[in-house]
Order: C-alpha cells, then sequence, then structure tokens
C-alpha cells in the first residue's frame, strides 16, 4: 500500500524545512523525486541524500516560483527530460511577523507573492501536465492559520501570512473540483507548527505559548507530516480531493 515506485514528484521549497522532509517521504515509498527552490546550492545536497537514502533517481531545477514565466519554463523541463508530473508538494512559502496595523506593503506583498502567487502559478503549470497525461496528485502546504487566528497572547500578528494560507486552503478545493474529471485531486495539508528555519518553535516564550495552548504541548516532531503527505500522494487516495488534512497536534479543534 502507498507504494509511489514509477511516479514523478515534484516538492517546491525543497532545498530547507518541510520541503526536504516531504521528498524524503516521497523517496522513501519509491518516487522519483525532483526538488525545485532557489538556493542550488542546498538542491543539490538535498536531492544526492535523498537517492542515498532511498536507492531513488532524484533531480533539481532552480525556480523562483513567484516568476510565472520560470515555473512553466521548469514545469516544461521535468515533463521534458522525466515525461510527466505525477505529484506535486507546493511547499514554497514564508511569512513575516508584524501586527496588522504596522505591516509594510512590501512585506505584506511578498508574502501573499510566494504563498499565493507562486503556489497558484506551480498548481497551474503542473496541474496542465497532470491534466494532459490524465493523472496527478497537487498537494499545496498551507497552515492551521489558514483556518484560524493566532492568539495575541503571544506577542505578535501574522496577518498576511494568516490571510495567504486561508486562500490557499479555498483555491484547494477549488481545483480540486475543477480538476475532479481529469483524474487530478487537489488537496492541503495544514500543518500546526513545526521547526524550520522561519518557524519560532525553540524560542523559549513562544515554546511556553505552545504549551498553553497546543493539546499536545508540543511542536509536531519530524517525520510527523510523512503519512499525510504520502496518504494524499497515493494511488489509492484517488477519491480524497478538495480536502485540507490538519496536523496541528490539535490545536483547530478547540
Amino acid at each position: 500500500m502507498f507504494d509511489l515506485t514509477g511516479r514523478v514528484a515534484v516538492v517546491t521549497g525543497g532545498s530547507s524545512g518541510l520541503g526536504v522532509q516531504f521528498a524524503h517521504a516521497l523517496g522513501r515509498q519509491g518516487a522519483t523525486v525532483i526538488v525545485i527552490a532557489r538556493r542550488t546550492h542546498l538542491l543539490e545536497k538535498v536531492a544526492a541524500s535523498i537517492a542515498e537514502e532511498s536507492g531513488v533517481k532524484t533531480g533539481w531545477y532552480y525556480c523562483d516560483v513567484t516568476k510565472s514565466e520560470l515555473v512553466r519554463e521548469v514545469a516544461d523541463k521535468i515533463e521534458a527530460e522525466y515525461g510527466k508530473i505525477d505529484i506535486a508538494v507546493n511547499c514554497a512559502g514564508g511569512g513575516n511577523c508584524d501586527w496588522s496595523e504596522k505591516i509594510s506593503d512590501e512585506n505584506w506583498h511578498k508574502t501573499m507573492d510566494v504563498n499565493i502567487n507562486g503556489l497558484f502559478y506551480c498548481c497551474r503549470e503542473f496541474g496542465r501536465i497532470m491534466i494532459k497525461h490524465g493523472y496527478g496528485r497537487m498537494i499545496n502546504i498551507s497552515s492551521m492559520l489558514g483556518s484560524i487566528g493566532l492568539d495575541v497572547e503571544y506577542g505578535a500578528g501574522i496577518p498576511e501570512y494568516a490571510a495567504s494560507k486561508g486562500a490557499v486552503n479555498n483555491l484547494t478545493r477549488q481545483l480540486g473540483i475543477e480538476w475532479a474529471r481529469y483524474g487530478v485531486t487537489v488537496n492541503a495539508i495544514a500543518p500546526g507548527f513545526f521547526a524550520s528555519e522561519v518557524s519560532p518553535v525553540g524560542n523559549e516564550k513562544f515554546d511556553n505559548f505552545l504549551k498553553l495552548k497546543c493539546p499536545m504541548k508540543r511542536p509536531g516532531a519530524p517525520g510527523e507530516l510523512d503519512s499525510a503527505v504520502v496518504f494524499l500522494a497515493a494511488d489509492e487516495s484517488r477519491y480524497v480531493t478538495s480536502q485540507i488534512v490538519g496536523v496541528d497536534g490539535g490545536w483547530t479543534c478547540q
């Protein structure tokens, strides 16, 4: 069950953080894994690490997902080299912490450009290839903050990130409806707080906040998103689409 041998998987934001975890998880299930990001020196290491761990074919491409023409170019190159795109994990993203009344136009647009514009470009370009081949598993990486707000007790606002992830959720639902007839499923994973380059996890004040607010009293651990991405990527999940799968230690159920 959940064997991905013969499938071609693309992971954006694949140079660090959760993107690396998702890429390794798909490789362990037998998928050919292509990682995409801007930091090529890291991409090369990630691809080599997956190949060494799982013995699968890997590749990498430079791409700034906020540039639609680059996303299209990379999508076409992947199809030309690997023949198809079966699985796409759209993980590239970021955000800024500031109060709504203080956030700058620059930071607002920067976050929106990556988290929603860039994600849409990837969905569109990878999706057209999936539609052509009559098969696809599109997996968008959202956040629990796409459904709830962050309690200001922590001492920071995050309005543009929350707004962008709410947009990701509804885009996911809409694309799932539009593409169901083509054999392409579109779902999202909505993580709680996990350690990454941009996450506040590891900050003592924030970790104490987590213990207060999260039912499990802790952040997510490495590997605890693997089952969600593998499930949504698998053939067996063909009847699952337009769903937002929360992996947040119970936070959003309160």
